[in-house]
């Protein structure tokens, strides 16, 4: 695949990135995908790729190819176009359901002050932590375990994920408001 100008991909390389950002759960960078190909395909060579696969759903209506940033780099992925919403909407069986309060300080307290441990969040909020809210954060894969702290009874220290950055449009924790200020207004009880 190598010998082949980056301006030109090789026979059957558009149809199997295609096939790749289509099977993936999530937003597949150049480098990901030169990993998965193999054969020393350059990044030069995926990017056109890429190039022709974007000009070749441009004008679909019901496949588009998207591009953002996460942790700072370019992902790529093959998503419905807005002409499906309506087709998936009347097959989806339902959202999930919407976060509680508890649920939605204790999540914003894990994304500002991670590593923070259950007792940590329990001190900030002057509440008891469900045990259920934290096993919905971390089945919606917001929140994982990045260890334990180095202190008595050794507690589990919190996280957010990758998958947190995706789902609420962010590229990194550094895209966060200020936890000071926006703590401080009225809306919210953090």
């Amino acid at each position: 695949m190598s010998d082949q100008p980056a301006s030109e991909p090789p026979e059957g390389l558009i149809e199997l990135v295609e096939a790749l950002l289509l099977a993936s759960d999530e937003p597949l960078s150049v480098e990901t995908l030169g990993v998965m190909i193999g054969q020393e395909t350059s990044p030069a060579l995926i990017e056109a790729t890429l190039d022709r696969i974007a000009a070749r759903w441009e004008s679909h209506r019901f496949v588009e190819l998207t591009s953002r940033r996460l942790d700072g780099r370019p992902v790529w992925q093959l998503v419905a176009g807005a002409a499906v919403a309506p087709y998936l909407k009347a097959a989806d069986p339902g959202r999930a359901p919407r976060l509680s309060r508890a649920a939605l300080e204790t999540l914003a307290l894990i994304a500002w002050r991670q590593p923070i441990t259950r007792g940590e969040i329990e001190a900030a909020r002057g509440v008891a932590v469900n045990p259920q809210i934290l096993k919905l954060l971390t089945e919606r894969g917001w929140v994982r375990s990045l260890g334990v702290k180095d202190s008595p009874g050794r507690p589990e220290m919190l996280g957010t994920t990758r998958q947190f950055l995706s789902d609420f449009g962010i590229d990194s924790l550094d895209e966060l408001p200020d936890f000071e200020r926006f703590a401080g207004q009225d809306d919210i009880d953090v």
